[in-house]
Parts: C-alpha cells; structure tokens; sequence
C-alpha cells in the first residue's frame, strides 16, 4: 500500500474515532448534567409541589425566570418550598394588567399607576433578595402569539422600561424580554443594553429569529446581551410541519440545526435553556427530552454545562 494513503487512512479513522468519542461523551452528558430552565411559567396547574416533583424527576436544578400570567399570581409558595432554586421575579403579570386595563398604548406609559407600584416594589424585593430580575416582558408578539387579542408591539425604549432597567441595573440583576426582530425593535434592544451594564439582557426565545447572523451581530457587539432557547423545539408548534415552524424549530428530540450549533458554540456563554410551559398544551417532560436529546447533544461537552446550566448560574447569581 502507498505510504501516503496509509497516513490518510490511520488520520481519517483517528479524526473519524475522536469525533465518535466526543459524539458519545456529549449523547451521555446531555442526559446527566443539571438544568437550569429559564423561561418556566408555573401557572394555575403547576402546583409547587408538582413542580419540586418534576424537577428532581427530570434533574432541573433551578426553575423560574418568568411569571405566571395566568395566575397564581403569588409566587411565594413556590419559593417557600423550592427557596434558591425558584428564581423569582417580577413584572410580567403586572404588564399583563396594564395591556389589559389599556392596551399597547399603556406598556409605554410611565405615569399608570400600576408602573409607579411596580418600580417601588422591585425596588424593596430586589434589595431583599427575593428577586433575580423582572421577566418575562412581552412588548413584541405581533406575529409570535397564537392568541390575536394577545398581540402587540410597543416601543421596547420606552420611558417605564428604562425605568425598569435602572432599577435591575443597580442590583446588577437581569431583564428577560421577549421581542420579535423587527430592526426597530432590534435597535432599541441594543439602547438599553448599552445603557445599562450591570443588566443583562435575557432574549426569550433568542428573539423567535431564523437570522443567525442577526443573532451572532447582536451577540459580538452587546456583551450583556444572551439568549434562552425555550419555544425553539419541535414539540411547541401546534403544526411542526408549516413552513414557519421549518423556519423557527431549532432542535428536536434527537437533531439540532448545524448552524445554531455553530452560533452557539462560537458565543458558548450566552446561551441558556427553557421550556416556556405558557398553556397546558405544552408538555414539559417532552420538552426536556428535546433539550437533552436534541439541542445539548449537538454540542461540545463544555458547552453542554455552560447552556444547560452554567451561564444562568452566573448571570441571575443562582446558588
């Protein structure tokens, strides 16, 4: 045999060995490592007791991140029961209200009444550690909710949200916002995270964008900017098989897309997880399977930890 092809075939079957190695370390980790599921909306039918047992059953060390819209309204028997590893925050069913009571026009409004509360109660829930950050701020959904009377795009700039930011900024705590990536919104996105430093800026659903590079721009220039993968799975959309869904689904229970992969392990930490259990529909036992099967299993093993749970650990300061 030539020389030469015999070291092309020893390389490629050593390559091709470590490649299986590393393909096979990640497919273990991803079902082992801990999991920090950022975007978890308790609501009426998650009991706290439901939730401790789904967390331990499915190893979920931390859960939160985001309210509970359609009630219960107090979150303080999850944290009575879960303490640290319930990350509280506020903001998203008092926003709720506000559209409610007044519509878009309202979320933009700083002297409601209901945003006045709001700050001075952050303010002291923030000062007493009993909040991480305020989320999850709904301010553009105008093609992202299946609910039309639910749909609006505000001004993500606006006077009370800056107002909101600085009072996460001096507690060095975080904002979650789920926005589209309409370029207005994108823009005034970058506003306030360049404002305020100390915030991190947490993109629900990295933004329900296609655009990688869109993505991976926002990314290079903002370095307080991140994204949560929630509503990214197969499993979230009523019909998986629409040309939207093609558009939007990220991973599934066993494949991921190669040019997330590549995105996220070239900005490995930014990047967290969800299961956005926005209604009853949405199965989170199936959605931790797609996490763990789909999108973790695609990457490295180092970045597996920081995705699933590292980068969230550091920047909400879990323990």
């Amino acid at each position: 045999m030539n020389i030469m092809k015999l070291i092309f075939l020893i390389f490629i079957g050593a390559s091709f060995a470590s490649y299986a190695d590393g393909s096979d370390t990640s497919k273990k980790l991803a079902q082992e490592v801990p999991i920090a599921d950022v975007h978890r909306h308790v609501q009426k039918w998650v009991s706290p007791e439901l939730l401790k047992q789904q967390m331990e059953k499915h190893n979920v060390a931390w859960s939160g991140a985001v309210g509970a819209p359609f009630g219960p309204f107090d979150t303080t028997p999850y944290t009575k029961l879960l303490q640290n590893k319930y990350i509280a925050t506020t903001g998203q069913v008092e926003l709720g209200d506000i559209y409610q009571e007044l519509g878009a026009a309202g979320l933009t409004d700083i002297n409601v009444r209901t945003y006045q509360d709001l700050l001075v109660r952050a303010d002291k829930l923030f000062a007493s550690g009993q909040i991480k950050g305020f989320g999850e701020l709904i301010l553009n959904n105008k093609d992202s909710n299946p609910n039309v009377q639910f749909r609006r795009k505000v001004k993500i700039d606006s006077a009370p949200i800056d107002s909101i930011f600085a009072v996460a900024d001096k507690y060095k705590g975080f904002v979650q916002i789920h926005s589209e990536d309409d370029s207005d919104s994108i823009e005034e996105l970058k506003i306030l995270s360049n404002k305020y430093k100390n915030t991190s800026l947490i993109l629900s659903h990295c933004l329900f964008t296609s655009n990688v590079d869109l993505v991976r721009n926002l990314l290079a220039n903002s370095i307080n900017l991140y994204c949560e993968m929630s509503a990214r799975s197969r499993s979230h959309f009523i019909n998986p098989e629409s040309d939207r869904a093609k558009r939007l689904i990220v991973y599934t229970d066993d494949s991921v897309s190669p040019e997330w992969v590549a995105l996220i392990e070239e900005f490995p930490t930014r990047f967290m997880v969800g299961t956005d259990t926005y209604n009853p529909r949405i199965n989170f036992e199936k959605n931790i399977e797609e996490i763990r099967g789909g999108l973790l299993r695609g990457l490295k093993p180092l970045t597996i930890e920081m995705v699933a749970y590292k980068n969230a650990v550091r920047v909400m300061r879990l323990n």
